[in-house]
């Protein structure tokens, strides 16, 4: 199975949610969608997130729990372009890299759970084969 790494692409700017903006805590924030250059497996959906919320390096401004992917974006739900900008951006990048990363080691594993089931059943074929040709009925 090839994979090619996804990345992240362009922000989605037609697809920016609108904050609240009424006063009460975090309603200056909007949902901002990011787009991959491809729709990435479930496995991989669920690594990035993972990563995200636990990333190898985050600002203070780091918010874990407010991404999630859905088809070819990924989807901040209460940042700003601002703080994209200044701080979610290198995370962002960095969660990717991790991702892609861990999805090869993840692809990499069953190759070889594949192989050593193949190779199982190869070799319980041909003992079967052989046991089968030593017993006679006449």
């Amino acid at each position: 199975m090839t994979f090619q790494a996804i990345r992240l692409v362009e922000i989605v700017a037609d697809e920016i949610g609108t904050p609240r903006n009424d006063g009460t805590p975090g309603s200056a924030l909007y949902s901002v969608p990011i787009r991959l250059s491809a729709i990435p497996p479930p496995e991989w959906v669920q690594l990035f997130v993972s990563t995200w919320n636990h990333p190898p390096r985050f600002t203070t401004m780091h918010r874990p729990g407010i991404a999630s992917v859905g088809g070819n974006r990924v989807i901040l739900n209460g940042t700003t372009l601002d703080e994209i900008e200044s701080y979610h951006r290198e995370t962002l990048l960095l969660v990717v890299q991790e991702t892609n990363k861990k999805y090869l080691e993840l692809l990499a594993q069953a190759s070889k759970a594949e192989a050593r089931e193949e190779e199982r059943v190869r070799r319980h074929r041909e003992e079967v084969k052989k046991k089968a040709q030593g017993i006679r009925f006449e």
